[in-house]
């Protein structure tokens, strides 16, 4: 029961902002104690959990899973982070962003609780950790049965990793946030592989000494693990490519799924698709919903054709194995035309690494600064590495005017990537599909 009158929904945002002062501080006691106070929600048996960490693909397996569970019947919650256009859309309820007075209301009850723990002496939570507590009161409140949580930051030591989950899903492992995870791939996955809990299925896409590290801790905990290209793949039906999708085969651990729908773009779809088909399978998912849920996914900014005149494409690649596979994706689908890239990186990515990927296919460059102000640190250096590279390249800061810029140039393609940020502060200037209209 609420002790105090709800805030509106944006002194909750503001209130919610104000606890980014606390940086990122990976640990799991803050949350616990916050949940305890809130009357532990992550300990209701009637939800059931789906856990994913990874270094990319997490979302996009999240989206593809939850949409697979929504088709199968289940009431589900799903969330992710971060948002684009609006905070509720990290607190999905039947593919619908939690309404703005449902997060306002929940978010006083969540504040309350933390001043009490300052008052008495507490460490105060995270922003992330704040989040991750409110979405499992929405959860439980709205009687969700299955709900899909993505991790954060890492998987260990993330605030998500309070949940006992059914399946813990593990995309793969890459060199990101090496400040908080570690310096290794090893040392990278043992994070990732933290979200192993014993009475699990794990289901993985991670190779070579991630796949090793994922499997040892899989074996300590007593669980099954599945991983894929020995236990499940996916493959593309005919090598079947278009800029508006693809079909696809895929190949688990029970049966085989032929001719699937998937409107997503870009080959590293395929092993997503897989690894959420697997999983659904493993959930005693049927057929019949798992090809309606893949046919129905959207998963905005991830290779989103958004207008055709011209030819625009926002992609939310912001690492290096993201710019790999929005390498590969520009050699599939657009490899003949004239590409003028609008890049903003935040400035703890490795952007020299990860750009390397995409100079070789793009004509010219617009270098902006993404949005997110505290980490876009010198990011006009982005332009010294497309002029290394020989390319064209103008810099400028505002970025819907960068993206302006980007239209008078002759290129008869504009790519807007390197950040999530970016792609959501400019996401807007298109027509937005039903995924990201505003919480009522």
């Amino acid at each position: 029961v609420l002790l105090r009158i709800p805030m509106d929904y944006e002194a909750a945002l503001a209130k919610l902002h104000s606890l980014t002062s606390f940086g990122i501080r990976p640990g799991l006691s803050r949350v616990r104690e916050l949940l305890c106070r809130l009357g532990g929600p992550e300990l209701d048996r009637s939800v059931r959990y789906v856990h994913i960490a990874g270094t990319n693909g997490k979302g996009s397996c999240g989206a593809m899973l939850e949409s697979i569970l929504r088709a199968a019947g289940a009431k589900t919650g799903f969330f992710s982070s971060p948002h684009l256009l609006h905070h509720c859309e990290r607190y999905r309820i039947d593919g619908r962003p939690l309404p703005e007075a449902d997060f306002a209301r929940l978010f006083t009850l969540v504040w309350e609780k933390i001043e009490d723990m300052r008052r008495e002496g507490s460490e105060s939570p995270t922003e992330f950790e704040a989040v991750t507590a409110l979405s499992l009161l929405a959860f439980q409140e709205a009687g969700v049965e299955w709900a899909v949580m993505e991790c954060g930051l890492g998987g260990l030591y993330d605030s998500t990793n309070v949940i006992n989950a059914d399946v813990a899903l593990i995309t793969n492992v890459g060199m990101d946030h090496m400040d908080y995870l570690g310096h290794t791939i090893e040392e990278i996955a043992a994070q990732k592989a933290g979200i192993i809990h014993e009475g699990q299925t794990v289901v993985t896409a991670a190779t070579g000494e991630a796949l090793a590290v994922i499997e040892a801790r899989a074996r300590e905990q007593g669980d099954r693990l599945l991983a894929a290209d020995r236990d499940f793949e996916g493959r593309v039906n005919g090598f079947d490519f278009s800029d508006r999708g693809f079909t696809l085969n895929i190949d688990c651990h029970d049966r085989s799924y032929y001719n699937l729908d998937l409107p997503l773009l870009g080959f590293h779809q395929v092993v997503n698709a897989a690894c959420s088909t697997q999983t659904a399978e493993l959930l005693g998912v049927p057929e019949a919903a798992i090809r309606e849920g893949l046919a129905r996914v959207c998963w905005p900014c991830r290779l989103e054709v958004v207008s055709r005149e011209p030819l625009t494409v926002i992609d939310g690649a912001h690492n290096e194995p993201g710019l790999q596979a929005l390498a590969q994706a520009i050699e599939l689908y657009w490899s003949d035309r004239r590409i003028c890239a609008l890049v903003g990186m935040l400035d703890d990515k490795q952007r020299e690494q990860a750009l390397a990927h995409i100079l070789p296919y793009i004509s010219e460059a617009v270098v902006t600064r993404p949005g997110y102000l505290s980490r876009s640190g010198n990011w006009a250096a982005v332009g010294d590495i497309v002029t290394a590279a020989g390319k064209p390249c103008l810099c400028v800061e505002d970025s819907r005017k960068a993206y302006e810029a980007a239209r008078q140039t002759d290129c008869d393609m504009i790519l807007i990537c390197g950040s999530l940020y970016l792609a959501a502060d400019l996401r807007g200037l298109f027509p937005l599909n039903d995924y990201l209209k505003r919480g009522e």
